[in-house]
């Protein structure tokens, strides 16, 4: 909306330009969305303490070894989703596609993580649970293939929308070679960006788990995704560092910022000891918009590595659960056991079986996001 309002207010005033460029309008969003976020999230928090006093605490798989956190209150991710939302519609050009795809992304996948967090909180309170809802078994969140089943339909649609609405090729760029891509064709590309956007969508929400680690790799990862989409959009740097480049996706680099300044915020309250948990109405919306922004700059690759971190939170979880299904076997008590890569899945809850404390856990593998984000802005030169 300020793009459009400044070329309508330039007319009567010049200095209303500046509306006009991305640089502006970013910084505006991030010193205004810290502001916000600032403001709304002791607000928020009150709000769910209550809520989760009157319920008994909230209900989360890793409270057996982390008992203290069983009064903490969850969903924060609202927040976050909100103001990602409402800056959209408030920065963005309502001329291109993206202020309406991105803020669809961040519903829809926020709606999953809302219904899951929701029905967690009636876990220890049944009677409470809607008479015409006790039917679905959501007492204690939704099941893992009910959560998939929802996201792989999302994510399909997302993927749609980026072939049919935005336009976007179906070709798949590589780091290093800038001559080196992939057609995958339209069913290619529709299969690719769906697993794409699920996968990531799940990566950061198996990051959730202790006290401001999956907010700070995050913040380390939209940082980078910021400069990428702020150079993919801009024809004279994409030409030189030789990388795709997407008419006007410029525009994520305001979005991205406006995350930066509300996860900042965020981060200021999710630091231990944490005063609310993002839930996973904010990891799995945040995990597919950062799925969203690799597939519109065309740099699946570069985010990867730029969030390394949740990619191995990811994979130790897949590891850890097809070596155990794969060395199964049944005990003379009954019982069964299996073979174990990992102390404990995902990979944060190993080094803690190891004795790290959760503190070290956390600044640590930010240390490492933010040398896997440089790392990965290496590769834009280096083509």
């Amino acid at each position: 909306m300020l793009y459009h309002l400044g070329e309508w207010l330039k007319e009567v005033w010049f200095p209303f330009n500046v509306l006009h460029y991305i640089s502006f309008r970013s910084f505006l969003a991030f010193l205004l969305a810290f502001a916000t976020a600032m403001v709304l999230i002791p607000l928020f928090t009150r709000f769910m303490k209550k809520i989760h006093t009157s319920l008994g605490g909230y209900q989360r798989e890793y409270l057996t070894h982390h008992a203290e956190k069983r009064e903490t209150p969850s969903m924060g991710g609202v927040v976050l989703v909100l103001i990602l939302v409402f800056f959209s519609f408030l920065f963005l050009r309502w001329d291109k596609p993206y202020f309406l795809l991105c803020p669809l992304t961040l519903l829809l996948f926020g709606l999953i993580g809302f219904v899951d967090d929701l029905f967690k909180l009636f876990k220890n309170q049944p009677q409470r649970v809607p008479v015409s809802l006790r039917g679905l078994s959501l007492r204690g969140g939704l099941t893992a293939k009910q959560k998939l089943f929802f996201q792989f339909i999302f994510a399909f649609f997302i993927a749609y929308l980026l072939l049919a609405w935005v336009g976007l090729d179906t070709n798949l760029y590589f780091p290093l070679l800038k001559d080196l891509y992939l057609d995958l064709g339209t069913e290619g590309f529709l299969i690719f960006a769906t697993l794409f956007i699920v996968f990531f969508s799940n990566a950061v929400n198996l990051t959730d788990g202790l006290d401001g680690l999956a907010i700070g790799v995050t913040l380390t990862t939209f940082a980078v995704g910021s400069l990428i989409a702020y150079l993919a959009g801009n024809k004279v740097y994409a030409e030189y560092l030789g990388i795709p480049y997407v008419p006007y996706v410029g525009e994520l680099t305001i979005l991205a910022m406006t995350f930066l300044g509300a996860g900042l915020a965020f981060l200021w309250y999710n630091t231990h000891p944490a005063k609310i948990f993002m839930g996973d109405v904010g990891s799995l919306a945040l995990g597919a918009l950062l799925a969203l922004f690799a597939l519109l700059t065309k740099s699946e690759f570069l985010f990867l590595i730029a969030g390394g971190v949740f990619v191995a939170e990811a994979l130790s979880v897949i590891i850890q659960v097809g070596v155990c299904k794969l060395t199964k076997r049944r005990l003379e008590n009954g019982k069964t056991d299996c073979k174990r890569v990992f102390l404990m899945a995902p990979l944060h809850h190993h080094f803690e079986k190891k004795g790290w404390k959760e503190e070290q856990i956390v600044v640590r593998l930010w240390i490492v996001s933010v040398l896997l984000g440089v790392f990965s802005l290496m590769f834009l030169k280096l083509r």
